[in-house]
């Protein structure tokens, strides 16, 4: 039973760096050492990091939902409110690099803490920016504070919990922020319909301040570290150039890091535009009805788990260019769904669906890939692609502003089918996987 418990753990936490979960935390897995706590202690430490992950991702997507409301408030174009979510995403990646370096050598307690407390607090002042322009410099700074808590959650809890109950503590974290980014997009879209957008992200900046308090009073006082971790930071510094280098001329590696990028840019700017397109004349939902939309998350949610089943009967250039079909075909979907009325809503959420499950399982594939195609390297690998990741949520979520201003949701739906046909293009061959490791 105890051999069973420690290996379903190795799994989940090596499932979490195949999709990138882990950022720059390299080694999680190896030679790791923990130290048995009170039953109560363990209880306190897996709680608080589930109300992290929700504070956390909650504060990041809050404005999802809102960005439909930023063009009336400011009066900037569809395109310039995407970057209200894509400055903080892209932010974030950048943090979590630097982060991960700094928890080396730093109280890991206090770090991750005072990111969520600094977050908070960052988002309550940028409930009353008076211009668009400060509006952008706080959400970017709620981004670079938050880096501090994925950076090193993973790390911390490898350390210290014991490994039998590895897998529950990590679960509940990434519940958490599952939870969180979901109820992030809900709570902000209710609150702003009765209360406007500004009561918003005021009122979960609050509430990711609260989060912060009652992290750092749940966690012991004294940590454990595995044991190694600077000498190994160290090492990874004199090489990382040439890592970085040597894995965007490995072909493979450079394809998945783009064929991420397009993942995340095609879920984003659907969901972006699709606020829009439901808020306005056609359907003429209200700002609460529009973040039920998000509801649909959990249909790639769902499938998710079952890409391992679906990788290991079909192979992974396969589920990867099917999931970019799926997303071509939502998009296509959406289309008929540009006119309005109840059967054009139907196909749009027919279209979103299947944009939503082509995206999840894409993910999962792509990411499960670069961490296959890499010996060594692994965490700079997946910072990488997570780098890209975001990257191509910034740009392609900024481009479907202007598919919206120039051509309407038809516009956006093109936009989208474009960007994973070429995604189809994009998926590198399977054989070529087998060459192992670079950098």
């Amino acid at each position: 039973m105890l051999r069973r418990k420690h290996r379903r753990s190795r799994e989940l936490v090596k499932f979490l760096e195949l999709l990138g979960l882990r950022g720059t935390m390299g080694g999680v897995r190896n030679g790791l050492r923990f130290q048995a706590a009170s039953g109560a202690a363990r209880g306190r430490v897996m709680g608080a990091f589930f109300f992290a992950g929700f504070g956390t991702f909650a504060l990041i997507y809050d404005v999802q939902p809102l960005l439909a409301e930023f063009p009336q408030e400011f009066g900037v174009s569809p395109a310039t409110a995407s970057l209200a979510l894509s400055l903080t995403t892209l932010a974030l990646s950048v943090s979590m690099l630097v982060m991960g370096r700094v928890s080396e050598r730093v109280d890991r307690r206090r770090l991750m803490s005072g990111a969520i407390v600094v977050a908070g607090v960052v988002s309550v002042v940028s409930a009353f920016a008076p211009a668009w322009e400060c509006f952008l410099i706080l959400r970017a700074l709620v981004g670079v504070a938050l880096g501090g808590l994925p950076a090193v959650a993973l790390a911390y809890l490898a350390d210290n919990v014991p490994h039998g109950r590895l897998a529950a503590a990590v679960g509940l974290y990434v519940s958490g922020t599952a939870f969180g980014g979901m109820s992030g997009r809900l709570i902000g879209g209710v609150v702003a319909g009765e209360l406007g957008w500004r009561y918003t992200v005021w009122i979960i900046g609050v509430l990711c301040m609260v989060a912060g308090v009652v992290f750092f009073v749940a966690l012991p006082k004294r940590e454990r570290r595995r044991v190694g971790v600077v000498e190994e930071g160290e090492m990874a510094l004199r090489g990382l150039l040439g890592r970085f280098v040597a894995q965007w001329k490995d072909s493979v590696l450079r394809r998945l890091f783009v064929v991420g990028g397009v993942l995340m840019g095609c879920f984003v700017a659907n969901f972006n535009y699709l606020c829009f397109l439901l808020r306005g004349e056609a359907f003429g939902f209200s700002q609460g009805g529009v973040s039920l939309v998000f509801l649909m998350y959990f249909a790639g949610v769902v499938v998710s788990p079952s890409c391992g089943w679906l990788v290991g009967r079909f192979g992974r250039k396969t589920v990867l260019r099917g999931a970019f079909l799926l997303i071509a075909t939502g998009a296509l979907l959406g289309v008929a769904g540009a006119g309005g009325g109840t059967g054009a809503l139907w196909f749009l959420i027919g279209g979103s669906i299947l944009v939503t499950i082509g995206f999840f399982a894409g993910h999962a594939t792509a990411g499960a890939w670069v961490n296959r195609q890499t010996d060594s390297g692994k965490a700079i690998a997946s910072a990488q692609y997570l780098t890209v990741y975001y990257i191509g949520a910034s740009l392609l979520g900024w481009a479907g502003g202007w598919a919206w201003q120039w051509w309407g949701w038809i516009g956006v739906a093109m936009l989208v089918g474009t960007g994973a046909l070429a995604g189809v293009c994009l998926v590198p061959r399977e054989d070529a996987a087998s060459g192992g490791g670079r950098g």
